[in-house]
């Protein structure tokens, strides 16, 4: 006689190497075409067609569409590990090359473009999460630097995170592309204003004091 107890939720399946295969196979098709045709590609019927599932099979697994982007880009967009090991110089480095690396691999020119024109908010906004720990594991990091005295006092945290993305952008915008030449140069310029010296004191300009004109 069964002795679950009435209005229970049973437990979730367990993951069987069919299940998971199922789910390797749906994030590929969803990772595979917004990365090639942007995220108005992704569709529960596109992604079903070639993930080779059933799209009963998939509402099953993701009950709508922001959930499934949710869903796949959580496990894609691997949080980056922000250990303390290593000087400022090559922790810079690191977070930069991770950065750059989501925004290429795992989004790819189809995601980007998608998130700079901003037509579709499930999208933005499931990006936007999935990052979120990715940052804040920054901020901790470049706070943690402040208290210590590695870097400047007056370093903004939301003003790393922004040089991250900003910088990955901006090569695609002038060079087409972001090589790894160009990563250095940035990593470079960023740590030198981490730890360089602070911003100049604002001083008031003066007028000198003219000679009194002679009649």
């Amino acid at each position: 006689m069964s002795t679950t107890t009435p209005g229970a939720r049973s437990a979730p399946a367990p993951s069987t190497p069919a299940r998971l295969e199922r789910q390797r196979r749906i994030d590929e098709a969803v990772l595979g075409l917004l990365r090639e045709q942007g995220p108005a590609a992704v569709t529960m019927e596109a992604v079903a067609a070639r993930a080779g599932v059933a799209k009963t099979t998939l509402y099953r697994r993701h009950p709508d569409r922001s959930a499934l982007l949710s869903s796949t880009l959580g496990r894609a967009i691997v949080a980056w590990d922000a250990s303390p090991e290593g000087d400022v110089r090559q922790r810079v480095r690191a977070a930069l090359e991770e950065c750059w690396r989501q925004l290429r691999d795992v989004l790819g020119p189809g995601g980007v473009a998608g998130l700079l024109r901003d037509e579709d908010p499930a999208y933005t906004a499931a990006v936007r999460g999935v990052l979120v720990g990715w940052a804040d594991a920054l901020r901790r990091l470049v706070d943690a630097d402040r208290e210590d005295g590695t870097v400047r006092a007056d370093v903004d945290p939301d003003a790393v995170v922004t040089l991250l993305l900003g910088s990955y952008l901006g090569a695609l915008l002038w060079h087409g592309e972001a090589p790894p030449a160009l990563l250095e140069g940035c990593a470079e310029l960023m740590w030198a204003g981490l730890v360089g010296p602070g911003p100049a004191p604002t001083t008031t300009a003066t007028t000198a004091p003219t000679s009194p004109t002679r009649s």
